[in-house]
């Protein structure tokens, strides 16, 4: 049986397929190139589905699709779920359903959960046509929140943003609350003005409602709140708000297996207070729309009563170009001392991970210990010097760096530095997003072991392999690329190194 999950139009374009044996992955945007890409004209999928995966759609049993409704007007009905769909351009000799954006969501959880969730969260932007967030427990709606009645918390951190004047590349919109979350660190918490907040996710249109709060120009106090003032404090007392909506969802369960995600569990200050009280949390690397057709293709999966998928290798799970080889401990032992010496390099290995973080797989690393190592890539990448780094260590050492010893595979949650020497992964607040490196992440795991065996460190800053604005690199071509025009000093792909002052030194090939 051949299925196909189906995240369509817009933004974030992605599609699961399912070829009778094994689960594959794309997403559109590393391919094109275009930050957020999305097939909004719905034909070129389907080209592309052939060329990826070899399989036209007349050949499939089952499509499952995820799609804005209101952009290509398809009734919606919050009530339905997954609604059979009469559309010429799906016409296919097979079912096609369209699933609710929620449910897909929470659907997607599946790669990196084994058991049943007593309550799945979703929050986001908006899902079908205006529902902010949405609880399941036991398969059914639990409770739902709308954006134009209660608020959002991902559509008021990106109005926020703009109020604020963070820049942004068109196409790029969808990063502004992400930007936000860095920039926010800048400012002061003031309490009393948190107290002074509402407490309650349904009133998130009050918590982030800035001209409210600056009409009140007869209170002292909210009347001299400086920007960056205001939006720390606010954005502090959401975390806290959410910590309350999750402990009411759950009736104080703190030992409650929950699974989280839409665009809203992308914010890794407010997932660390979740985490801190609920530690069985589960949020997947996929938790933005890059997730969507994988909660469609586990409905189908649901739906026809197969054995539980396997995304092989996970997370590097991308239908990307791959090298042909890896990095033997030849070329592992040259990219230790090039990071030893202060050389950015440019790390590309096996598929590319899923979800928006550089998990070791397409990154750019940089000795962490160099004093001004978050200038130089900073230049490299050309973004905002606000923007904290991640940074990459060995499991087994992660107490010893930073304030907790929470697993964290796939850069979800922040730890405050414990050392006095890693400025450049150390944001302003003290916190660094930290991934927990071990055997499950192959070569790179060896790479960290190496560096940690010559230099005494055992992590490294680790950042996506792209500029401001574009996406992560999917193909060899455009890495030699980036190589060539950019700033960086060598670029490992697979086996193969090329670096500045020696164009082409090999020692596997591509």
């Amino acid at each position: 049986m051949k299925l196909l999950g189906l995240r369509l139009c817009e933004h974030d374009s992605n599609i699961s397929y399912f070829d009778g044996t094994k689960l594959h992955y794309y997403k559109s945007e590393r391919d094109y190139q275009i930050k957020h890409h999305g097939y909004d004209d719905l034909i070129t999928w389907r080209d592309d589905i052939q060329r990826i995966f070899g399989v036209k759609p007349n050949e499939i049993d089952d499509i499952a699709i995820v799609i804005d409704p209101w952009q290509h007007n398809f009734p919606t009905d919050n009530e339905e779920f997954f609604p059979a769909i009469d559309y010429p351009l799906f016409k296919a000799d097979c079912p096609v359903q369209r699933i609710n954006h929620h449910y897909a969501h929470a659907l997607s959880c599946f790669p990196v959960n084994n058991k049943i969730p007593d309550v799945e969260v979703v929050i986001d932007g908006f899902g079908e046509i205006n529902n902010a967030w949405t609880v399941f427990k036991d398969n059914k709606v639990f409770e739902r929140g709308y954006e134009k009645e209660h608020g959002s918390p991902g559509v008021e951190m990106f109005l926020a943003g703009k109020w604020l004047n963070i820049e942004y590349k068109k196409g790029s919109e969808y990063d502004i609350a992400g930007k936000l979350m860095g920039l926010q660190a800048y400012g002061n918490h003031i309490e009393e003005f948190a107290k002074i907040l509402p407490q309650s996710i349904l009133r998130t249109n009050d918590i982030f409602d800035k001209e409210k709060w600056f009409r009140f120009v007869g209170n002292e106090l909210v009347g001299t709140l400086k920007p960056l003032d205001w939006i720390r404090t606010v954005h502090n007392h959401m975390g806290d708000v959410l910590v309350k909506f999750f402990e009411r969802i759950t009736d104080n369960d703190y030992n409650s297996i929950i699974t989280y995600s839409g665009g809203v569990a992308q914010n890794v200050i407010w997932n660390t207070k979740l985490k801190n009280k609920f530690p069985n949390l589960i949020i997947p690397p996929h938790c933005n729309d890059e997730g969507l057709s994988l909660g469609a293709i586990e409905y189908l999966r649901i739906k026809h009563n197969l054995p539980k998928f396997k995304l092989d290798n996970f997370p590097y799970c991308q239908s990307d170009v791959s090298p042909e080889d890896e990095a033997d401990d030849q070329t592992i032992m040259r990219t230790v001392e090039m990071l030893k010496e202060g050389k950015i390099v440019g790390w590309y290995q096996g598929n590319g991970e899923i979800g928006p973080r550089a998990l070791g797989h397409r990154s750019l690393l940089i000795n962490p210990m160099i004093k001004n190592a978050k200038d130089i890539i900073n230049k490299v990448k050309k973004r905002e010097t606000y923007r904290p780094f991640g940074a990459s260590i060995l499991k087994e050492y992660v107490k010893e760096y930073f304030n907790t010893d929470v697993h964290n595979p796939h850069m979800l949650y922040v730890g405050n530095t414990t050392k006095d020497n890693l400025n450049s992964i150390t944001h302003i607040d003290g916190t660094c997003r930290y991934q927990t490196v071990d055997e499950n992440n192959g070569v790179y795991h060896k790479l960290l072991r190496h560096f940690y065996a010559q230099t005494g460190c055992p992590l490294i800053l680790n950042t996506s392999f792209n500029i401001n604005g574009k996406p992560i690199l999917g193909n060899k071509v455009d890495t030699i690329k980036f190589f060539n025009e950019g700033d960086i000093d060598a670029v490992v792909i697979g086996n193969t190194i090329i670096n500045s002052s020696i164009q082409g030194e090999r020692h596997g090939r591509f």
